[in-house]
């Protein structure tokens, strides 16, 4: 994913969003690149690529770089379109691939863009649920990955179920397996997040993905030696905002942050 410069909008109209697809397309191509979802929102992009040639830094470089070329041209700017280099999260099992599918499908939705994900028009969800036709650059065979066995179409009619649950991750071991425990799940999931992104890497809502609650991380009782770990873990681990641990604490936000701050040297 990548940003505009000082949190600029990217995509001014209808027509930068089919050039920034059309640029996509011709990339792909020329790189080897498997596009397996995107979501252009105003200020940002979001991308899930496979890359057989290992080539993601000159994929991504040639397609930002000639999109903001066409961008600096047409709306008579100059300087930088992006605030940097891309932020690129390795994916290596079923798990992260479906966290980051929810992520990105879900995110027009989280920014109040729309009310159905299925509403968006700027998201490859629609083609990649059967609503609609593929843009040629897409690649569903992750799908297979997913759904081994089923024909195309009825996996995407499982995927379009599983992203209607509250918590899709979940939901797509519960039903097909008995012996998978959700909470184990929940656990490999956060271990990700928590471990490999770590704080600020990647937007928020992405950090949170199937979190514990507040009420899991301060049970009743909680000790108050054991507040620095548990409100470092909140706060880094799971995403949680300093005002929102704070608020559930019935804590000032000021006695919140300095209880932080000092954990976080201990973590130095």
């Amino acid at each position: 994913m990548n940003r505009g410069n000082r949190k600029a909008q990217i995509f001014i109209d209808d027509l930068d969003r089919r050039r920034f697809s059309r640029i996509l397309l011709e990339e792909q191509k020329t790189h080897g690149v498997k596009v397996c979802s995107e979501c252009q929102m105003g200020t940002h992009f979001h991308l899930i690529v496979t890359t057989p040639r290992g080539n993601l830094s000159d994929f991504v470089g040639a397609f930002e770089g000639r999109f903001a070329d066409y961008s600096n041209r047409r709306h008579g700017n100059v300087g930088h379109l992006y605030q940097g280099r891309f932020v690129d999260v390795v994916i290596e099992d079923d798990v992260q691939l479906l966290t980051a599918l929810c992520y990105v499908f879900l995110n027009p939705v989280s920014a109040g863009l729309v009310t159905r994900i299925e509403d968006y028009p700027w998201s490859t969800y629609r083609a990649t649920a059967g609503l609609g036709p593929a843009p040629p650059y897409l690649s569903l065979e992750w799908l297979e990955s997913l759904y081994p066995g089923e024909p195309l179409k009825d996996a995407q009619q499982h995927f379009r179920a599983l992203m209607n649950e509250a918590q899709p991750v979940v939901a797509y071991f519960g039903p097909q397996s008995a012996a998978v425990d959700p909470c184990a799940v929940k656990r490999v999931v956060r271990s990700y997040v928590g471990e490999n992104l770590r704080l600020g890497q990647l937007p928020r809502l992405f950090r949170s993905a199937l979190r514990a609650s507040l009420s899991e991380l301060f049970p009743p009782g909680l000790g108050r030696s054991e507040l620095p770990t548990r409100i470092y873990d909140a706060r880094v681990t799971h995403g949680y905002r300093l005002v929102e641990i704070a608020r559930h604490l019935r804590l000032h936000r000021a006695t919140v942050s300095r209880i932080f701050r000092s954990a976080c040297k201990s973590h130095e």
